[in-house]
C-alpha cells in the first residue's frame, strides 16, 4: 500500500538519518536567525519564527514516529487516520511530509491534484474494506480537507461541519505548514484561505453504503 511512499521505501537507518537531518537543519536555521534577530533587537519575534518553524518540519518526524507507535495508520500513501477514539475517527489527507515524498519532480499540477483525489478515494475505500463486513460500528468520521469539495463530499455520504475554536487555532498555527503544502501541491508559491476550509462528518455505515459510487468515481478519476 506504501509503495508509492518513497521514504517508507526507506532502511530503517535511512529513514532515522534523514529525521536527523531534518531536526539538525530545523536547530541550525533557529540558531542562526534567532542570532539575526538579536543582533536587529528583534527579540520578540524569536518564537514566533520558532513556534512557525517547528509546524513545518513537525510532521516528517510525528507522522513517522506516530505510525510507529500505532496512533496513526495509513489508509493509503495520502490518506492518514488516528488512533479511533471515543468511537470518532479523525483522517488527514495527506502531510506536508506525505506530498514531499509521494509527489514526483516530473508531476504536472493537474497531475498532483488528480493523484491525491485517487489516493485519498482509495484509502476510504481500504477503510471501508476494513470496516464493511461488520454491523453497526457506531463510529464516526471526520475529515478537513482543502482539496474535497461539498459536492464530493455529499456524494461520499460526508456533511459539511463548522471547525470549533481549536480547529481554527491549529488551522492558523500550521499556517506556513499549509502554505508549504499547497505550494507543492500547486508547483508555485500559494497561500491557504484557511477561512475556506472545510470540516465534513459522516457516519461510517453512510460511507460503506457508498462503496460503489466510490468506486465509480475512483474508476472514472484514473482513466481521465
Amino acid at each position: 500500500m506504501l509503495s508509492q511512499h518513497r521514504f517508507y521505501s526507506l532502511s530503517s537507518s535511512q529513514q532515522q538519518r534523514f529525521q536527523l537531518k531534518v531536526i539538525v537543519g530545523f536547530l541550525a536555521l533557529n540558531i542562526a536567525m534567532g542570532l539575526v534577530f538579536y543582533l536587529t533587537s528583534l527579540l520578540f519575534v524569536i518564537p514566533f519564527f520558532f513556534a512557525f518553524s517547528l509546524s513545518v518540519i513537525a510532521p516528517f518526524v510525528d507522522v513517522p514516529n506516530g505510525v510507529k507507535n500505532g496512533t496513526l495508520h495509513y489508509y493509503s500513501p495520502l490518506l492518514i487516520g488516528e488512533k479511533i477514539k471515543g468511537k470518532k475517527l479523525t483522517l488527514h489527507s495527506g502531510s506536508l511530509f506525505d506530498y514531499y515524498f509521494v509527489f514526483s519532480k516530473t508531476q504536472s499540477v493537474q497531475e498532483r491534484k488528480k493523484q491525491v483525489m485517487i489516493m485519498a478515494l482509495d484509502g476510504l475505500i481500504k477503510l471501508i474494506n476494513d470496516y464493511e463486513a461488520q454491523q453497526g460500528t457506531g463510529i464516526t468520521i471526520k475529515v478537513t480537507s482543502y482539496i474535497l469539495n461539498r459536492r464530493t463530499a455529499h456524494k461520499i455520504g460526508l456533511s459539511p461541519v463548522t471547525p470549533d475554536a481549536l480547529q481554527w487555532f491549529l488551522l492558523y498555527f500550521n499556517f506556513l505548514n499549509l502554505t508549504c503544502s499547497l505550494s507543492l501541491l500547486n508547483r508555485q508559491l500559494t497561500w491557504p484561505n484557511v477561512r475556506k476550509t472545510t470540516s465534513y462528518e459522516g457516519r461510517l455505515e453512510s460511507l460503506i453504503a457508498k462503496k460503489d459510487d466510490l468506486l465509480k468515481l475512483r474508476n472514472r478519476l484514473s482513466e481521465s
